[in-house]
């Protein structure tokens, strides 16, 4: 169920998830995405470097599986229940609130005062979040893969599309939430 607004405090920061969703909505199977698209992992990698990023424990153990360590070049803000040792470029949060402050802190501290905090899932974490999005970041896999993983539901009349790039099996889009 999705937490209400009014629990992610206000930040001056703008609030961006950025998911790669394929036609039928997985965004995820058996811990890992069902696809392999380059040029996704690149334009996740350039639109959040220096920038905070919030992600929960599962997809936070997935990218230290993968890469070996959290995401280079950001501070990743770890949404968990659980005490969890971090590096120094990575910090606990157990609430939504905690995360929102720890991520505007890290865009003052760490970021030159970067202008966007990005939500980078999993699914359970898109869902607390999404009320309070100003802005979705998508790679919209033109597939429909079998999954267990699920990009939220989200009304399309409440968005405005203001970038659309098409490439081949997949395109980059934009989305501005109307206020």
């Amino acid at each position: 169920m999705s937490e209400d607004r009014s629990r992610i405090p206000a930040t001056d920061r703008e609030l961006v998830a950025i998911a790669a969703v394929a036609d039928n909505g997985v965004i995820g199977a058996d811990g890992d995405m069902p696809w392999h698209v380059p040029a996704d992992l690149q334009h996740f990698k350039e639109t959040t470097m220096d920038r905070p990023v919030i992600m929960g424990r599962v997809t936070y153990e997935g990218i230290l599986e993968t890469l070996g360590e959290p995401l280079p070049g950001r501070t990743t803000v770890v949404l968990t229940s659980r005490d969890l040792e971090t590096p120094d470029d990575a910090v606990v949060a157990h609430d939504l609130e905690d995360a929102v402050e720890a991520a505007a802190t890290a865009a003052r501290e760490r970021h030159d005062g970067a202008d966007r905090i990005f939500v980078a899932g999993g699914a359970t974490v898109y869902e607390q979040f999404l009320p309070a999005v100003d802005r979705l970041v998508l790679t919209e896999i033109h597939d429909a893969p079998e999954g267990d993983t699920y990009f939220p539901d989200w009304d399309r009349e409440a968005w405005t599309e203001t970038a659309r790039d098409e490439r081949d099996g997949f395109a980059f889009a934009e989305f501005v939430r109307e206020r």
